[in-house]
């Protein structure tokens, strides 16, 4: 008997992140930042290894997330970081595995709300940034 996986599993790294992705506008990187943003593309890709099931996904998204996030912000522009990261989100509550159940949107609502969070934290301890603005 075999166990059913379910699809987000799957879809979070196929289809949410790599879909946002595609929508960035790298073109204006420079070739540090291009190989910072396929670093943090790396990191969200490798996890899905350590994912069993939605448990393990939902603590990622929960925990994980927000980290790649803030690590994300500190090596690149945060016009790119937020749209990254935001797609990848949306996409995600666009699918019907998503929208049919409510604990994982609620995990989705929720890490937009920490990522928000994370910037303005960020943003207030800028000194240790890494990519300034205009440079």
């Amino acid at each position: 008997m075999a166990l059913s996986v379910n699809p987000l599993l799957y879809r979070f790294v196929r289809y949410c992140l790599n879909r946002a992705y595609l929508g960035i506008d790298d073109t204006k990187l420079s070739a540090d930042e291009r190989y910072s943003l396929e670093t943090i593309l790396s990191i969200i890709r490798q996890s899905e290894d350590n994912w069993r099931d939605i448990k393990d996904l939902l603590n990622f998204i929960d925990n994980e997330l927000p980290r790649i996030y803030r690590e994300a912000l500190e090596r690149l522009p945060e016009g790119i970081v937020d749209e990254l990261f935001q797609r990848l989100i949306k996409n995600c509550m666009d699918l019907d595995e998503v929208r049919n159940d409510n604990v994982v949107m609620k995990t989705l609502n929720d890490v937009l709300n920490k990522l928000n969070d994370v910037k303005k934290k960020f943003l207030g301890e800028s000194k240790s940034r890494i990519y300034e603005t205009g440079t």
